[in-house]
């Protein structure tokens, strides 16, 4: 596993401040699918793509993840009442909100790669049951810090998925 890709910073926010953020993506997304998000249990990561650290990356200016077009990113995971919503922003890639019930949800910890050989080993939490491709449930990953805070949102989500599928009967 190569080192982590980001400089990450977890903490918990008030709604006030993810309508700041991701402003009009936010509020149409939940008005679309008609979720009150006024009182969100939410968490911001901000993460930071910091210049390569090896001898072409720094002569070429690469970036520690040279796939990812901008220089940081903001990403959000916030709990409604029956579901899990997330979102990322950043200046080129713009602002992206997607919900998905509690029940249809799962949750799991880890970094990026899952394991795999020479993947990074960025810390996060990885929803899936989204809608995919190829009769495969997506996935979506919200990369954490390592606040305390990371720890109390990984919490709070499973914590609230479990309790969503056990008072539906699974």
């Amino acid at each position: 596993m190569i080192g982590s890709l980001y400089v990450r910073s977890t903490r918990a926010v008030a709604f006030a401040e993810l309508e700041q953020i991701f402003g009009s993506a936010l509020k149409e997304h939940a008005a679309k699918h008609q979720l009150e998000l006024g009182s969100l249990r939410a968490w911001l990561t901000h993460s930071e793509n910091p210049p390569a650290t090896g001898f072409f990356g720094k002569l070429l200016g690469k970036r520690s993840n040279s796939v990812d077009p901008d220089p940081w990113h903001d990403t959000f995971i916030a709990l409604h009442p029956t579901h899990v919503v997330v979102g990322t922003h950043g200046p080129k890639r713009g602002t992206t909100v997607l919900s998905l019930p509690l029940m249809q949800a799962s949750v799991q910890r880890g970094n990026v790669g899952m394991g795999l050989p020479g993947a990074p080993s960025d810390d996060g939490i990885r929803v899936e049951g989204f809608p995919g491709q190829v009769g495969r449930p997506g996935s979506y990953f919200v990369g954490l810090g390592p606040e305390p805070a990371a720890n109390e949102c990984f919490d709070a989500v499973e914590s609230a998925v479990r309790a969503a599928k056990n008072r539906g009967g699974m």
